[in-house]
């Protein structure tokens, strides 16, 4: 289904030590979760009528990892051991959409007809998302492998 590295490296290009997606036709592109902790949060938002998406805030939660000094600082101060990052309901969407079955043509058709101008212009807007995710290494992109 996908060709892992060959396509990830074909759509990334290493800069001043951070990835930076590339332009190019993204309509086959599959969008993918990687296994981080996350939890919903609040009641249901507006959402697309498909089982498992519920349109609720999504929060990463993401493991601190300190120095040894800082370990100790956080132990004297009590500092939190997981941060707790919420995301804004349209990255909310998005994340719960990266299944790893919908292209990114199919996500942002959903998008569109969810948020309409809100989220204009649908592809870029669904693009910078994913730069941001892949810069916080927790979601990648594959292309789908064609039909031979």
């Amino acid at each position: 289904m996908w060709n892992h590295f060959d396509d990830f490296i074909a759509l990334c290009d290493i800069h001043n030590g951070g990835i930076v997606i590339i332009e190019g036709d993204w309509s086959n592109f599959i969008p993918v979760r990687l296994p981080v902790e996350w939890e919903f949060r609040g009641d249901a938002g507006i959402h697309p009528e498909i089982e498992g998406i519920t349109g609720k805030e999504v929060v990463l939660l993401i493991e601190k990892r300190f120095s040894k000094f800082e370990r100790f600082l956080a132990k004297i101060l009590k500092a939190p051991k997981i941060v707790k990052r919420p995301m804004h309901h349209t990255q909310s969407m998005l994340w719960e959409l990266m299944d790893g079955e919908r292209t990114f043509s199919e996500i942002c058709e959903i998008m569109e007809s969810l948020y309409h101008e809100d989220i204009a212009p649908v592809e870029e807007r669904i693009k910078a998302y994913l730069e941001v995710f892949v810069r916080l290494n927790v979601a990648t992109v594959f292309k789908h492998r064609e039909e031979e």
